[in-house]
């Protein structure tokens, strides 16, 4: 009877541990699970602040919002700009509007330039006087012909004496050989008013070689150009981006003509209508050179 009774009990316990097993998930099963829900966290960034790439969770060094993981074939801004044109950077809604990105179409437009000149009163006397001032070689494109300047004798208060740049005139408009050492020459302007009178000398208040100088503002005609804030130089010449739009910004080599005040004019590289980025193209830039060295 006794051993009866512990033959019921062994088959009982039995039984249970055969269902406890089959209710327990397998080893197997749970590591596949584990594996399939795990996925490789590339690197963290932010948000705000897309081309901050770091190791580990944190804070922004930039704004110190907390760092999100970038995680591996995820669908984002990091896979796409991997599989994009070289160079090229896609970027969401938010960090366009955090970096402030601004474009500025490529049109023609005419380009000024300011030039600040100075020199020194010659020949003056009671018929003629020219203002002979120093250019450089890369001025040259802005001087002409019949331009005219408006010319200050520090020694003479108060006055500004009007000046015209002739081809033909008792003294050549320019020196034709240019100083190696400066890369500059010398060029002539004839003050229409003249004598330049230096007061409180009496009859001997006329001077040669006075100093003088003058603003003068040199513009081209209608070319194509863009702003200067688009263009970036890393020492292999000037490049800017250009809006390809969905926040697409693509990396375009160009060459420049003139550099003025505000714009550049544009030689090769681009095409009228086309958008070029005015504002955060530095920090897309940065981005790019971060997604190219992965």
């Amino acid at each position: 009877m006794k051993a009866k009774l512990i033959f019921v009990v062994v088959i009982l316990m039995l039984g249970a541990g055969v269902f406890w097993l089959s209710k327990r998930p397998s080893a197997t099963a749970g590591a596949s699970v584990t594996s399939s829900s795990e996925r490789k966290v590339l690197y963290y960034t932010c948000s705000m602040h897309p081309w901050v790439h770091e190791s580990k969770p944190g804070q922004c060094p930039v704004c110190g919002m907390n760092l999100t993981p970038v995680y591996e074939n995820e669908k984002n801004a990091a896979e796409t700009n991997s599989t994009a044109a070289a160079g090229e950077v896609t970027l969401e809604s938010e960090s366009i509007s955090a970096i402030n990105v601004q474009t500025d179409p490529v049109e023609k437009r005419t380009v000024r330039h300011t030039l600040h000149v100075t020199g020194q009163i010659v020949g003056n006397s009671s018929t003629a006087a020219w203002f002979e001032f120093t250019v450089y070689e890369r001025d040259l494109p802005w001087l002409k012909a019949g331009q005219k300047l408006n010319v200050i004798v520090p020694s003479v208060a108060g006055d500004i004496y009007q000046a015209q740049i002739k081809l033909h005139s008792v003294k050549p408009f320019a020196d034709t050989d240019f100083d190696m050492m400066t890369g500059s020459t010398k060029m002539r302007a004839e003050i229409a008013n003249p004598p330049v009178l230096t007061a409180g000398f009496g009859k001997d208040k006329l001077f040669n070689n006075l100093h003088a100088e003058a603003h003068l503002v040199g513009e081209t005609e209608a070319v194509l150009a863009i702003p200067r804030s688009a263009i970036i130089s890393r020492g292999l010449g000037a490049m800017v981006y250009v809006d390809k739009g969905d926040g697409h910004y693509a990396p375009r080599a160009v060459e420049l003509g003139r550099i003025g005040d505000e714009f550049a004019e544009v030689l090769a590289g681009l095409t009228e209508g086309e958008k070029v980025v005015t504002n955060g193209n530095v920090l897309i830039d940065s981005e790019a050179q971060l997604v190219n060295e992965q």
